[in-house]
């Protein structure tokens, strides 16, 4: 037999429908994939936002924001608008525009509703209570009444709101942080530490170290409020420790200038103009002016004993 002949005998109609069938799962028309570029460049550069805010770099967030906005609409998808909408307000917010923080929240709020996405319906309503709150505030700006009036608001929509969250462990933990700030401001101190460290729980597991780092100092916050100067050192040694991992030299800043104001507390001038000159010295190398000044101005008001 013909060899060439040979050949093309064995590759019948029906031959040729068997190989088919072994080459393919299924008969069905394949579907083409998902495709998520765009989006998870969006939300790369969201969390690049994220991490210059929480460094106090303004400036390089609004860009990274900007060009995370640019990609999130080129996708139209509403989460992922969303998601960066939330994280622009808290920059801003973070800025001290609060005005223009709200109205993100807001936005992102109504779009949610929009696409019928409850869980960050939810999210948005937390982070609007976050901007509700007095905290940060001068005191001639609000007076006691109305502060208390916002925490206790804002403390019933997070409560309301964040046992709905289910998917996304930093919304919990964002929420804790509104709540542990809520009842700072209604010094309700034992609930405070306890929300911050139900959310320092959550980052510190996910390796968060900068929103680590800022539950700790919320923490010595609350507990210099309440008294605690001890244990305010310890939790802010604890702040030293996630900052310094994360090299974030605003949080490390934040973190001696507030141990110098619980050192001058607590009666200890020498160790608290120590403090603030380390602060000053750690906000100016990162071209933190404001907070240089601040720091050395306080580090001035003391003189050596």
């Amino acid at each position: 037999m013909n060899p060439t002949n040979k050949s093309i005998a064995i590759f019948t109609p029906l031959a040729m429908a068997a190989l088919i069938a072994l080459g393919s799962c299924s008969s069905a028309p394949k579907r083409p994939p998902e495709v998520f570029t765009n989006r998870n460049a969006a939300i790369g550069q969201m969390e690049l936002g994220n991490e210059a805010v929480s460094k106090g770099d303004f400036a390089n967030a609004d860009l990274f924001f900007a060009e995370a906005w640019r990609l999130a609409t080129s996708t139209d998808d509403p989460e992922t608008r969303i998601r960066v909408m939330l994280s622009q307000a808290n920059g801003r917010f973070n800025e001290g525009d609060r005005a223009t923080a709200d109205d993100l929240w807001a936005r992102a709020q109504t779009e949610a509703e929009s696409a019928g996405l409850k869980e960050l319906i939810s999210t948005a309503k937390i982070y609007r209570a976050r901007g509700m709150l007095a905290e940060g505030l001068p005191k001639d700006e609000v007076s006691d009444a109305e502060r208390l009036a916002r925490a206790q608001q804002a403390k019933a929509t997070v409560s309301s709101e964040m046992g709905k969250l289910k998917t996304n462990d930093l919304d919990l933990a964002f929420a804790w942080k509104v709540i542990g700030l809520a009842e700072k401001e209604m010094a309700n101190y034992g609930g405070a530490i306890n929300a911050f460290e139900k959310a320092a729980s959550i980052h510190e597991k996910g390796r968060y170290l900068e929103d680590a780092g800022y539950d700790w100092y919320l923490i010595a916050s609350a507990r210099s409020k309440a008294g605690a100067y001890p244990q305010a050192r310890e939790a802010l040694e604890t702040a030293l420790s996630f900052d310094r991992r994360a090299e974030n030299a605003n949080g490390l800043g934040m973190d001696w200038l507030a141990l110098g104001m619980i050192e001058e507390k607590a009666g200890n001038r020498a160790a608290a103009k120590t403090a603030y000159e380390r602060a000053q010295g750690i906000f100016a190398s990162a071209y933190l002016t404001k907070s240089a000044q601040e720091a050395g101005r306080r580090a001035s008001a003391l003189k050596d004993e």
